[in-house]
């Protein structure tokens, strides 16, 4: 298998979870990183914590693939591969306006 990754691009991240899944009430969580011709890297697990709602068990899950993304992001640069921006796709508003606004978009911050 080659995998091949163009000068202008860069990998992006799929994160996503499910909310209180489990019989437990653990929420389950999955991303993928995609290359320009296909999904290199994915996972697919429980959530070790259990959350009180869906934003938080989204942000678990962006905090649980941090650290695969961030290693991934030097072993490209070890690779003589320079990643300028590493681009996460996420699906939850709240979570998209936290990660834009920090806590001036929530509400226990107002």
């Amino acid at each position: 298998m080659t995998l091949t990754l163009e000068p202008d691009e860069n990998p992006s991240w799929c994160v996503d979870s499910s909310y209180a899944v489990h019989l437990d009430m653990r929420s389950h969580s999955g991303n993928i990183m995609t290359l320009e011709k296909g999904v290199a890297y994915s996972t697919s697990c429980n959530q070790k914590l259990c959350t009180k709602s869906s934003t938080k068990a989204e942000l678990l899950a962006i905090d649980d693939a941090m650290a695969q993304v961030l290693w991934t992001r030097h072993f490209l640069a070890a690779q003589c591969m320079c990643v300028s921006t590493i681009t996460i796709y996420q699906d939850n508003n709240s979570n998209i306006l936290l990660a834009k606004n920090g806590n001036v978009s929530s509400s226990r911050y107002r």
